[in-house]
């Protein structure tokens, strides 16, 4: 049995440690054996079965700590790899991908290697103030990689024109979702209550600023309908400012800040629409979320991952970015007008088959036996 040592960053309760718990999880009943080395320990993050777990450190969710106990991480699992001796390193996230680029070319023992990009580095690094290095170890450090995935056609687009050496070696492979888990799991629980609202419209996400959740609180005073009440579940950095805001900015058209939900899908599945705002996002695994659950989605055309997922509106209503009318209408018109919230309902269930779990284990596991079958002819590095 082939063995694949996947590396990320940590299992915290976001898009790449979802991601990486679903599919190291998946991948042993496809015939591979796993292990999962995470560069941190964090005190709430994704679960595994996977019994073979490895962690460079515990320091929570301190950055200063992280910083300083990243070269004895880096140290374990440079040992980790020589202990272990894996056929495949499947990396996520950028720290972790140029890691074991680098890893790989000291190492005397060939082990090929996987690198999985789940941002757009146009987008995600606009807003950072290391551009400059994170940019350099991506243009640098990626090509070293035998394949590179992106997790939509909107990040090898991306990927590509930043770094032309990985055309051909770059392809995309969408994240995939235990569609039936989630059908379970949004059954767990009753629902939030919704007050005296006769809709409800949900978002889940960070309260950060990619997801401009104050076009949100305006679209809901644009809307200004009290049989209108918007539910945003998650935490984030934002979470006081969004709170006054909406506070500064009266509605009957409520809108109620709920905080992190261990489980958000009995929220979700209960709502009339799902509603992204985001301005970016590399994928959206939320929006496969709610196709699931057959609720009908509302999302921002914003690079790149909503149009890719909706098939550029064909399962789900698209409106420009950060724009508070424009989403305003359109709640109103799922909600009152009652055949194109039908159709999506219908629909949602059926787009997200597309995307399960295991077509994306098996599109995985097709890449680790090709680059297996591969072993005796290692490209130069």
């Amino acid at each position: 049995m082939a063995d694949v040592l996947f590396v990320a960053p940590d299992l915290h309760r976001g898009g790449v440690g979802r991601c990486v718990s679903f599919i190291v999880d998946e991948v042993p009943h496809h015939g591979f054996g796993t292990s999962l080395f995470l560069l941190r320990g964090l005190d709430h993050e994704y679960e595994v079965n996977n019994p073979e777990v490895e962690r460079g450190m515990h320091v929570g969710e301190s950055k200063l700590k992280f910083a300083a106990m990243l070269p004895v991480a880096l140290f374990r699992l440079w040992r980790t790899i020589q202990r272990t001796k894996p056929e495949i390193v499947c990396s996520h996230g950028l720290l972790c991908n140029a890691a074991v680029a680098v890893m790989r070319m000291m190492s005397r023992r060939p082990f090929r290697s996987v690198a999985f990009e789940h941002n757009a580095p146009s987008s995600h690094y606009s807003t950072t103030s290391m551009k400059g290095l994170k940019t350099f170890l991506l243009r640098t450090l990626y090509p070293r990689h035998d394949v590179v995935i992106g997790v939509s056609r909107g990040v090898v687009d991306d990927l590509v024109t930043l770094v032309p050496d990985l055309q051909g070696k770059c392809s995309h492979i969408y994240n995939g979702l235990p569609v039936e888990e989630v059908s379970r799991q949004s059954q767990e629980a009753p629902p939030p209550q919704a007050d005296d609202a006769k809709f409800s419209v949900v978002s889940v996400g960070r309260l950060a600023p990619s997801k401009d959740y104050k076009t949100l609180v305006a679209a809901a005073q644009i809307l200004d309908d009290p049989d209108v009440q918007f539910l945003v579940i998650g935490e984030g950095p934002l979470e006081e400012e969004l709170r006054l805001l909406n506070e500064a900015r009266p509605s009957r058209s409520r809108v109620k800040f709920l905080g992190h939900l261990d489980n958000p899908f009995p929220a979700v599945a209960a709502a009339d629409i799902f509603l992204l705002t985001s301005i970016h996002e590399s994928f959206g695994i939320v929006l496969v979320e709610a196709l699931s659950l057959g609720v009908p989605v509302l999302a921002t055309n914003c690079p790149s991952g909503p149009a890719e997922i909706l098939s550029d509106g064909e399962f789900g209503v698209l409106v420009p970015v950060s724009n508070a009318a424009a989403i305003a209408e359109a709640v109103r018109k799922l909600l009152y007008e009652r055949e194109p919230a039908k159709r999506l309902r219908s629909l949602g269930p059926l787009r997200a088959n597309d995307f399960s779990l295991n077509q994306h284990a098996q599109r995985v596991v097709d890449l680790f036996r090709t680059l297996i079958a591969d072993r005796k002819q290692p490209r130069g590095v």
